[in-house]
C-alpha cells in the first residue's frame, strides 16, 4: 500500500469495543508500507457518524450495525444514501449472521465479527477493501468512459447510415431510370448490369436498416407488456402486402393467439424477418408461397411461436448456422441474407427465450421462437 495515511471512520457505541479496535489499529502496521499511519476518528452514534462525514474525508468506515440510534440495514442505508463512495466494513457481533450478510449485499464491502477479530485481520480487511474499492471506482469511471463513447459511436454510426441509405437511393434511382427508359437501347450485359446495380442497392440498404435497428436495440427504450400477437401480425402483413401481392402467397392464421409476454415492436421485427423470408424462398414457378402461422403453450411456462413454409427445406448443417451473424449457406439458395436472423436471435434472447428452425430438404421449414407468459426484467 502506497498510502502513508488512512483515516477510518468508527462508528460503534460500545466503549470496550471501540478502544480495542482504536487499540488494534494504532499498534498494527503494514508489512510492506510500515510507516503508514492509521488515523481513527470514533462516534458512538450514527448521526454523529454522519455529521463527521460532513466536514471529513474517510478511506473507510467500520460500522457496528447495533447503534442507539439506528441498527441493522437501516444503518448502513443511511451511510450509502449520504456517503455512497466510502467503503464500509460490517463489525458484527456474531459470525455470519443474516443482518450482516444482508448488509453486504446492500453495499458492505466486508464483514468481521468481533469475536474472532485480531490487529492482522482487521488490518488485511481494510488494505483489502481500500483497494478493492479503488478498483471499483475505476472500472466504474471506465464503465462511464465507455458509454459516452458508445454514444457518440451510435450517433455517429447513425448519421452515416442515413447518408449512405441517402446515396444509395440516388444510385438506385438512376439505375431504375435506366431501366424503366433506356432499356431497348441497352446491350444484354449492360442490362444484367442495371438489374444486379438495382439488386445490390436493395440488399444494401436492407443491411443498412438491420444495422439501424440492432443499434437502437441498445438505446431504445424497452418496457415489457403482453402482445397483441394477432394486431403485431396485422402490421407485418400491411409493411409486407406488396411481396404477399406480388407472390400471390396465401397465409393461415389461427383464430386466436395465446398471450405471451415482450416488447412488441421488436417482437414485430421477430416476425417480419421471418414472414419475409417465408415469402422469398418458399413456393415455386408453379405454386406460391404456402405459410402456416401459429402458436402452441409448452409446459415450461413458455409460448413458441411458429411459421411453417412449403419451400425447399434447410440441410441439417446449415441449420446449425442459420441464426449466426456473417454466415452464408451451402444451400442455392440463401435464406436470411444479412443480419435478419440474427437481430431476431439477439431480440429473442434478450427476452428470455429461444430461435430455432426444424427443417427437412424438400419438404419446407418451421421457423419458431419462444416467449414467456409471464411478465420479466429485461436485462
Amino acid at each position: 500500500m502506497n498510502d502513508s495515511k488512512i483515516n477510518v471512520l468508527l462508528i460503534e457505541d460500545n466503549p470496550g469495543d471501540a478502544r480495542l479496535v482504536k487499540k488494534m489499529l494504532g499498534e498494527a502496521s503494514f508489512a510492506d508500507n510500515p510507516t503508514t499511519v492509521i488515523n481513527v476518528a470514533h462516534a458512538d452514534r450514527l448521526q454523529t457518524a454522519l455529521a463527521l462525514l460532513k466536514n471529513h474525508t474517510y478511506d473507510v468506515i467500520l460500522l457496528d450495525l447495533s447503534l442507539p440510534d439506528s441498527s441493522g440495514l437501516d444503518s448502513i442505508l443511511k451511510l450509502k444514501e449520504n456517503h455512497s463512495t466510502t467503503p464500509i466494513i460490517i463489525l458484527s457481533g456474531q459470525a455470519m449472521n443474516q443482518t450482516a450478510v444482508e448488509a453486504v449485499h446492500h453495499g458492505a464491502q466486508d464483514y468481521l465479527a468481533k469475536n474472532d477479530l485480531t490487529a492482522n485481520l482487521l488490518l488485511k480487511t481494510i488494505h483489502y477493501t481500500i483497494e478493492r474499492h479503488r478498483l471499483l471506482l475505476e472500472i466504474r469511471g471506465r464503465a462511464e468512459e465507455l458509454e459516452i463513447q458508445n454514444l457518440a459511436l451510435n450517433d455517429f454510426a447513425h448519421t452515416v447510415a442515413h447518408q449512405i441509405q441517402g446515396l444509395l437511393s440516388q444510385m438506385v434511382g438512376y439505375a431504375s431510370l435506366v431501366d424503366s427508359h433506356y432499356q431497348e437501347q441497352l446491350s444484354v450485359p449492360a442490362q444484367q448490369a442495371v438489374d444486379q446495380i438495382m439488386q445490390s442497392g436493395y440488399k444494401m440498404n436492407n443491411v443498412i436498416t438491420e444495422l439501424l435497428f440492432l443499434a437502437s436495440m441498445r438505446s431504445e427504450e424497452v418496457r415489457v407488456n403482453e402482445l397483441d400477437t394477432g394486431r403485431i401480425i396485422s402490421e407485418v402483413m400491411k409493411r409486407l402486402r406488396y411481396q404477399i401481392r406480388e407472390t400471390k402467397a396465401k397465409i393461415n392464421l389461427p383464430d386466436s393467439w395465446p398471450v405471451a409476454m415482450g416488447y412488441a415492436p421488436w417482437i414485430e421485427e421477430v416476425w417480419l424477418n421471418y414472414m419475409s423470408n417465408a415469402l422469398k424462398y418458399s413456393g415455386n414457378e408453379n405454386i406460391p408461397p404456402i405459410l402456416h402461422l401459429s402458436a402452441t403453450r409448452e409446459s415450461n411456462g413458455m409460448i413458441r411461436f411458429w411459421l411453417a413454409d412449403n419451400g425447399p427445406g434447410i440441410s441439417e448443417m446449415d441449420q446449425k448456422r442459420l441464426f449466426k451473424p456473417h454466415t452464408r449457406l451451402t444451400s442455392q439458395k440463401i435464406r436470411g441474407e444479412g443480419l435478419g436472423l440474427s437481430i431476431c436471435w439477439r431480440i429473442i434472447n434478450k427476452c428470455g427465450g429461444d430461435v430455432g428452425v426444424d427443417s427437412t430438404e424438400g419438404a419446407g421449414s418451421c421457423f419458431w421462437f419462444t416467449l414467456p407468459e409471464k411478465k420479466f426484467t429485461l436485462p
